[in-house]
């Protein structure tokens, strides 16, 4: 299938085996749920399927497909893409437009469209290098030098995720385009093949480290001597709990005996407790947030897609996770280039839902009209009440594990801001009427 992107250069396109898989809707690489609506481009030729409940798909839609976030073995993203002034579920005479191209760009206002890039970031989410037997995981060398080579350009800005943090944190303004990189669990392979790219890169990383997978000696994992050989050469190190639990599913006081169970093995090994912290497979709840809160960290990574600024909330911040089915430049330039869609009232605030189906809405700070909600499971009805609130209801309750909603709206110079939220559904959470 050849398509076109919004600069008018095509692009032919081969479909693997997985990806087809999720297009009808089916789990791929470790249970990943994904909807890919409409994205954003113009179209020559098309696809069709019984996806979104019967929805058509156009081919914008499987453009959206390859810009999806990957699926992860252990993060799921419904990455939606650049909107149309049309809902996906309309069919294939959609206008393949993004609104700040279109003559319906004033409905944005200028203020949704200047907002928000002074003072926000984007992060991104790494795990395996070079590790072809672990797709679901692994970005290629090929891929990594790609996205390195990418940020080498002078409009983006690569920051210590840590600086980032504090900058925000303080409502200090940051450069446009302001990026982090981070790779969660210690793989070898980051030390031995994606640090010396980085390295040579001048790019600050850092990695996020379950302690017990270190002092297990897996010969898949970093040593701890290789952990301070990094900390020497400039690598920040965060905490990823001791033994990589679901700590929204553990009793309380078990999390934090894994908060504490790590912090004296990073004092012991390193000589230091790490500062910043990212939730094993991204999942938190109000408690579990308090706990990490109170372990000393100062700000928290979920595996939710989306930009950040300091609206958001610094214990549950969002990142774009990349692998290698869903490792390209196109969906890395989407994503480094997108802005938090900024908002207030979020509904649920609890990470781990209490209801099913949620009740999910949120407050505009700057109105726009052409905000769209996709959920990684259920048929979604999105209602306006005024200009800036959004409510989305689903058709009926969603399945245990996790579930993702994530909204868009058109930004500036064909930018895109983006909302994403992960929650966990607990088993057995009765149904609300």
């Amino acid at each position: 299938m050849c398509l076109a992107t919004i600069s008018r250069q095509w692009r032919c396109l081969t479909f693997p085996k997985t990806m087809h898989t999720s297009l009808n809707g089916m789990d791929i690489a470790m249970q990943t749920d994904k909807i890919i609506p409409n994205s954003g481009i113009a179209a020559k030729g098309g696809m069709t399927g019984g996806y979104m409940r019967g929805a058509l798909l156009t081919a914008a839609t499987a453009l959206a497909f390859i810009l999806s976030a990957p699926a992860q073995a252990q993060t799921e993203q419904t990455v939606p893409p650049a909107q149309t002034n049309q809902s996906a579920q309309t069919g294939p005479n959609d206008q393949a437009t993004p609104p700040s191209q279109t003559a319906n760009k004033d409905d944005n206002k200028a203020a949704l469209q200047n907002a928000g890039s002074a003072a926000s970031a984007v992060v991104f989410m790494y795990h395996r290098f070079d590790e072809g037997e672990y797709p679901s995981t692994n970005t290629r060398v090929d891929q990594l030098s790609a996205h390195i080579s990418e940020l080498g350009k002078s409009k983006y800005h690569v920051m210590g995720v840590a600086d980032i943090v504090s900058a925000i944190s303080a409502g200090k303004a940051l450069p446009d385009r302001a990026i982090g990189i981070t790779v969660d669990d210690a793989y070898r392979s980051f030390y031995s093949v994606a640090w010396p790219m980085f390295k040579k890169a001048g790019l600050p990383v850092t990695v996020f480290v379950s302690t017990s997978q270190l002092d297990a000696g897996y010969s898949s994992y970093m040593t701890w001597d290789m952990l301070r050989d990094l900390v020497k050469q400039g690598v920040t190190v965060g905490g990823h709990s001791d033994n990589h639990a679901h700590l929204s599913s553990v009793p309380i006081a078990q999390t934090r005996a894994e908060l504490e169970n790590s912090a004296k093995r990073f004092k012991q090994e390193l000589g230091f407790v790490p500062e910043l912290f990212a939730y094993p497979y991204g999942e938190a709840d109000t408690e579990v947030q308090q706990a990490v809160r109170d372990a000393g960290y100062k700000a928290a990574f979920g595996q939710q897609s989306g930009g950040f600024d300091r609206s958001d909330d610094m214990f549950y911040l969002p990142r774009f996770a990349l692998n290698e089915h869903y490792g390209s430049l196109d969906r890395f330039e989407l994503a480094a280039n997108s802005l938090p869609l900024v908002v207030s009232d979020l509904t649920p605030n609890n990470y781990t839902l209490q209801r099913n189906p949620p009740a999910f809405g949120f407050t505009l700070k700057h109105p726009a009209r052409d905000v769209k909600c996709y959920p990684s499971e259920g048929t979604a009805t999105m209602s306006r009440l005024g200009d800036e609130r959004v409510e989305v209801r689903l058709d009926g309750p969603v399945s245990p594990g996790r579930w993702r909603i994530n909204c868009t709206a058109g930004g500036p110079n064909g930018r895109w801001r983006w909302l994403g939220m992960l929650y966990t559904v607990p088993k057995g959470l009765k149904n609300s009427d």
